[in-house]
């Protein structure tokens, strides 16, 4: 026995053909959504692993300016300034004799 052929009612079909086609906008936008959602994602993740880079190098940074201060304040005391004298130099001062170890 053959079956018969059921005929679909022309609205019917248009409807069918509507749904079918709204499936597959709403795929490729979820699909478009989710990539550039992705995206953002692996860009936010860059520039999260930047600043944390950033803030490691401002903080030696800030060290740094810290010893150089240091260093200022030191080289303006006059103590100082005549120990580095003695040592880098071998200035010695007025009646006092430079005795240097052989080598």
């Amino acid at each position: 026995m053959k079956r018969a052929r059921q005929k679909i009612n022309p609205k019917k079909r248009q409807r069918v053909r509507i749904r079918r086609s709204f499936v597959l906008v709403l795929c490729l936008v979820f699909a478009v959504v989710g990539s550039s959602a992705w995206q953002i994602w692996k860009l936010r993740s860059q520039v999260e692993e930047q600043i944390a880079q950033l803030n490691q190098e401002k903080a030696k940074l800030l060290q740094q300016e810290k010893d150089l201060n240091s260093e200022i304040t030191k080289l303006n005391t006059p103590s100082y300034i005549e120990q580095l004298a003695r040592e880098q130099l071998g200035l010695v001062k007025q009646g006092e004799i430079l005795i240097s170890p052989k080598n």
